[in-house]
């Protein structure tokens, strides 16, 4: 199966083509937010080089956050637009999933933790079971007192959203790893993507959306005022 993995979520973006669970190629977009400029091109520049056609891709996989309002959005209106042209199945992977996969397994459970900003943070908790990686909680905005709360212990955390409260996660048996650890990756997303849709999952494309956990800020910040 040859995927096309496209990740939009953070300040840097990329994309990724794997091919039967190996990755073939994958290109960073630039830093500064600018995937709406830079996707498509970068796309177009993956085929040309590896003289591949988007026909030959079986399977589009796009990062559907949380993360970004503006990279998410850029990234699943390219994924679905892609998809309805060529009529290829389309698949969203969660930016977790995606981040807990640059963590190598072990027995000591995980839970990347971003800033949501307002004091709260985005995160999920992962546990090794049956020698494969499991989500065991759902994914959440939540304050980071409240989070401390449920965290299993031992556990390791790592994220942008650990250094802003640190004072919070400085706690015995919480192990902080480097914030590097979550940043997403494009070839995570194409490897995902392909191991889902293996295995049975599918994703109709009027249902593909960003996974926005809270509303947008500027809403908020409106309906506070109201």
């Amino acid at each position: 199966m040859k995927v096309l993995g496209i990740e939009t979520s953070g300040n840097i973006g990329g994309v990724a083509v794997c091919k039967d669970s190996h990755i073939i190629i994958a290109k960073d977009l630039g830093a500064g937010m600018q995937h709406g400029k830079e996707l498509v091109p970068t796309i177009k520049g993956i085929f040309k080089e590896i003289s591949w056609t988007p026909n030959d891709i079986d399977l589009i996989a796009v990062d559907v956050g949380p993360g970004s309002y503006t990279g998410l959005r850029v990234g699943v209106t390219c994924a679905k637009t892609l998809a309805y042209a060529l009529n290829k199945p389309v698949i969203g992977v969660p930016v977790f999933d995606i981040i807990a996969e640059n963590y190598p397994m072990n027995s000591t459970p995980i839970c990347p933790i971003l800033d949501a900003k307002r004091n709260h943070v985005y995160a999920c908790i992962y546990k090794l079971e049956s020698a494969q990686r499991k989500k065991v909680t759902e994914f959440m905005v939540i304050q980071p007192e409240k989070l401390l709360s449920i965290l299993p212990r031992p556990v390791i955390v790592f994220g942008d959203g650990v250094l802003p409260y640190k004072n919070v996660f400085q706690q015995k048996d919480i192990f902080i790893d480097e914030e590097e650890k979550a940043v997403p990756s494009a070839k995570n997303v194409a490897l995902l993507g392909e191991k889902k849709y293996e295995s049975g999952e599918r994703c109709e494309m009027s249902k593909l959306l960003p996974l926005y956990l809270r509303r947008v800020e500027a809403i908020e910040k409106q309906e506070g005022k109201k």
